[in-house]
């Protein structure tokens, strides 16, 4: 038997340089990270099998694999993989001594290099039992976790695809959204009045095919013109009132036609502002529940009565109104 049947250099790097504290590693959320790890293989042809080193999970740390496991059944996880590690770490100690011992003696003393060539062949044939049966005995749990890792895939996988449904169906709705405000915004049904009294102008808005809500608009909505949204917005950016007075029963009707989107939204779809005050809003959230809207049917609490631009035009006239055009 020759001794360059081990790799040379003959040296070994423990699987385990600190061997793990027990106690120290537990699950967090029900969940630990696994890492696989090769032990180094000293003999061509024969090695350890790879195991898995266990450890506490920390968020934001992408290494490694996830497994769900309880603390009973992480503390026997690492217990195995310390076994398993301690056994091939120490005959595989034991076979880089007895190889750098046959190195280590001149070919011309020849009992010598005999005796040293025997025992590094006894440590050979152990390292090989002893790596086989660390092996068996560690294959219980190494399937154990593989289980565990591969069902925590499939509930990341089951996760992302309902993550991915979720914003399929949300993207749908918006566009369903746009669509239908593109819709309604095309239908002449629209009309407004001014009333003037003491230099403040209110425009008073309204559908003339749904019944008013409010008296004020009663004198005024048979001899104005039937116009769709985009003709609304630009004669009351011509108009520059001081205020705006959107009917009630007009933002009503406009919500329910709407599926319960609600003319706020309706609005903010189409111009990107707020229908109350003319002014642009930032990017509107998520919509997740199609119930909040349904509650009030005109899609917002700014939706009617005198204070639609409230005190923000009253010092400075009608000039925040035409901000958005």
């Amino acid at each position: 038997m020759s001794h360059l049947a081990l790799p040379h250099p003959a040296q070994y790097t423990p699987s385990m340089p600190r061997q793990p504290n027990q106690e120290s590693v537990s699950p967090r959320d029900h969940k630990v990270r696994v890492h696989r790890h090769w032990p180094d293989s000293l003999l061509d042809g024969t090695g350890p099998a790879p195991f898995f080193l266990v450890e506490t999970w920390r968020p934001h740390d992408n290494a490694g694999d996830l497994a769900s496991c309880t603390p009973e059944t992480c503390r026997r996880w690492v217990a195995a993989a310390l076994a398993y590690a301690s056994a091939v770490d120490e005959v595989s100690a034991e076979l880089a001594a007895a190889h750098q011992g046959v190195g280590s003696v001149p070919r011309w003393r020849y009992f010598a290099a005999r005796r040293a060539l025997h025992d590094w062949e006894q440590v050979r044939e152990r390292y090989e039992q002893t790596v086989r049966e660390a092996g068996e005995a560690y294959q219980p749990i190494s399937r154990e976790i593989w289980h565990a890792v591969w069902a925590e895939h499939d509930r990341a996988d089951l996760r992302a695809r309902e993550e991915a449904r979720k914003k399929q169906e949300q993207a749908r709705e918006e566009a369903q959204a746009r669509q239908r405000a593109t819709e309604l915004a095309e239908r002449p049904i629209w009309g407004w009045s001014v009333v003037t009294r003491k230099n403040w102008s209110t425009a008073y808005i309204f559908r003339h095919d749904v019944p008013h809500s409010d008296e004020r608009v009663s004198a005024a909505r048979q001899d104005r013109p039937c116009v769709n949204l985009p003709e609304l917005r630009q004669a009351l950016k011509d108009l520059h009132p001081d205020r705006l007075h959107w009917d009630d029963a007009a933002l009503a009707e406009t919500g329910r036609e709407s599926d319960g989107v609600g003319f706020e939204r309706c609005w903010r779809e189409l111009f990107g502002e707020d229908h109350a005050t003319f002014t642009s809003l930032p990017p509107p959230p998520p919509r997740t529940r199609r119930p909040t809207d349904r509650g009030n049917p005109s899609g917002g609490s700014a939706t009617s009565g005198t204070g639609g631009f409230g005190g923000g035009l009253s010092s400075g006239g009608f000039g925040g109104f035409g901000g958005g055009y």
